[in-house]
């Protein structure tokens, strides 16, 4: 019986062992290399949807009524945030298709709306625009 006992204790240690070291193999990456993977990702996603700055101005007036520098940092803002949201959530694991990335826009927006007012219709126009970015933000995450 103590040999029976000793087996499915020394059964029972290897078992828990081989389950912590594959618990630490299968273990999420740390904060710090999770930042960085979305900071990366950010940076990249960014390059690929850059706008030249003859279209930056079009989409800035039509938003803003004006162009200023201002309008331009506030819209420079508002695509910063739709791009490290879009990095965050991809960096998590989840697939972003075009109905997850219109549904980023629109929260990112959301979360702007107040610095929209100066057009009726800001928020919206700047929503299409970051909408209308799909495809080179799909060419990016691939």
């Amino acid at each position: 019986m103590a040999k029976s006992t000793g087996k499915f204790f020394l059964a029972g240690l290897l078992g828990a062992i081989a389950g912590a070291v594959g618990g630490l193999l299968m273990a999420p990456k740390s904060g710090k290399e999770t930042r960085e993977d979305i900071i990366n990702l950010a940076a990249e996603l960014s390059k690929t949807i850059k706008t030249e700055a003859t279209e930056t101005k079009t989409r800035v007036k039509e938003v803003f009524g004006k162009v200023t520098d201002e309008a331009v940092m506030k819209y420079d803002e508002i695509k910063s945030a739709v791009v490290a949201k879009v990095a965050s959530v991809r960096t998590a694991g989840e697939e972003i298709n075009k109905e997850k990335y219109t549904m980023i826009v629109d929260d990112v927006i959301s979360e702007f709306k107040d610095d929209l007012d100066a057009t009726k219709t800001g928020a919206t126009k700047i929503a299409t625009y970051f909408k209308k970015d799909w495809e080179k933000m799909k060419k990016a995450l691939i």
